[in-house]
């Protein structure tokens, strides 16, 4: 199960199974301040200029593990550790000592605003530059040079975030420092916290508050608490040589009372976006992806009016669950960091979400490893077409599958194809047409890509 990409991923997964366990233990207040020493355990820095640095950008870890945010203007999921913000320079596109000036000049051809000259250098040979008072940031430069001599110096965060949320503040000699998010653009989709490799962009947890429920239902037995563990379970643990029904056994050892599956409220969903499409005379936008929604609250609001007004999976699951059981508690689990904001803002149906990277700093912070355990059978009634919302255009093929006449769909697939149909819909380009289905998702691929995973 523990399987990291990185050691960023190694530090957080660390950090959020101590936090866990100091819970579990009812000793948190306690642990908080020896928690970094027990993180960093060595006399010697091995990332940063000093062990006491290290320890103190962990100190910030285990603040958002607890769900408390660093910045306390923002409203975001997404919160940046300033003191581990590399402050990476930020000079946009420039060329390169690759530059072998040659006659061709394709990156003075190509550039629309003749912001690039070719000069000869103090050792006698020619090579371009690039004015940046003219230099529009178009990339055209860039992908028509043959030798790949011009790069775009831009943050790693500036380059994943599609939403544009990501600014940098700069110091008072001018030297960039650490990242800013914009709450006004920021959809928690989490692409920033992945790309950032200093680690320095986080979201903030609700491990804890789930513990909290969990052992509460264990010494009062008025309510249970269920599991409603999203789609993309499956491709999550594709080489874990395990599958869903080995967590169903882990997540009831560990005191849920049952597990649902999100991918029977998907099938719910399709059946009632493919209704309210049919039933509507303009384009509707899907509701599932919780950044994709943010996306055009925030920066498409003349767009806002044509989100579809179906719940999610995850909240048509919940009303499932409470339904039958009005006391139950509900926890959804699954690879998106954008469900957090979507619970935390308006939602009835579910109590807290945790990540599936969380799920596993969760088991392991009670020593427990699906991979030793059985399989325990649940309920899964969802079609093939609930379990392909996880993956891009799965939401639209069940739209269309459930519709009673003609929809025609449309696929955003990440959060840049997102911007591009968003825009083509704002200027009227699908106002002729009735039967429109716009599908978002913020994560290229799908949810099977969500960032908690």
């Amino acid at each position: 199960m523990k399987k990291f990409n990185s050691y960023v991923q190694e530090l957080k997964f660390n950090v959020l199974k101590e936090v866990a366990a100091a819970e579990w233990r009812d000793d948190l207040l306690q642990a908080i301040t020896d928690i970094p020493k027990m993180i960093i355990t060595t006399d010697r820095a091995t990332m940063r200029c000093c062990v006491y640095k290290e320890r103190a950008i962990v100190a910030e870890r285990v603040k958002l593990a607890v769900g408390l945010s660093l910045d306390k203007t923002s409203d975001c999921i997404m919160q940046v550790i300033d003191i581990a913000c590399d402050g990476c320079p930020v000079v946009g596109y420039d060329v390169t000592n690759a530059c072998r000036g040659c006659l061709s000049h394709q990156c003075v051809e190509v550039c629309p605003r003749a912001a690039i000259e070719v000069e000869r250098t103090d050792n006698n040979r020619q090579c371009a530059r690039i004015d940046k008072n003219k230099c529009i940031e178009c990339g055209k430069c860039e992908k028509a040079c043959p030798y790949h001599a011009i790069a775009n110096y831009k943050r790693p965060c500036m380059t994943a975030c599609a939403a544009g949320a990501i600014a940098v503040n700069k110091g008072d000699n001018g030297a960039p420092l650490a990242a800013v998010i914009d709450n006004g653009k920021c959809t928690n989709c989490g692409a920033c916290m992945n790309a950032c490799p200093f680690g320095a962009i986080m979201d903030k947890s609700y491990i804890i508050s789930l513990i909290d429920i969990l052992r509460r239902s264990e010494g009062n037995k008025n309510f249970n608490v269920y599991a409603v563990i999203a789609p993309a379970i499956e491709a999550y643990l594709a080489k874990s040589g395990i599958n869903s029904r080995h967590i169903v056994t882990a997540l009831k050892q560990i005191g849920f009372h049952d597990v649902a599956e999100a991918a029977a409220g998907a099938d719910i969903v399709a059946r009632l976006e493919a209704n309210e499409i049919s039933n509507s005379d303009v384009y509707i936008t899907t509701s599932c992806c919780p950044a994709f929604v943010q996306y055009i609250k925030k920066q498409f609001p003349k767009a806002k009016g044509h989100i579809s007004h179906t719940k999610s999976p995850m909240e048509v699951t919940g009303d499932l669950i409470k339904e039958k059981d009005p006391t139950a508690k509900v926890v959804f689990i699954g690879p998106c960091t954008a469900k957090k904001y979507e619970v935390r803002r308006n939602s009835r149906s579910i109590d807290g979400v945790i990540t599936f990277f969380e799920l596993d700093a969760l088991l392991a912070s009670r020593n427990i490893d699906p991979t030793t355990l059985g399989e325990t059978p649940y309920c899964t009634s969802a079609t093939s077409y609930g379990t392909g919302f996880a993956k891009s255009g799965g939401v639209a093929a069940a739209v269309v599958a459930n519709a009673e006449q003609s929809i025609t769909a449309v696929t955003a697939n990440g959060l840049a194809a997102c911007k591009r149909e968003l825009t083509k819909a704002c200027a009227g380009f699908y106002d002729k047409n009735s039967g429109i289905v716009i599908e978002g998702m913020a994560c290229e691929g799908g949810c099977v890509c969500g960032a908690g995973q």
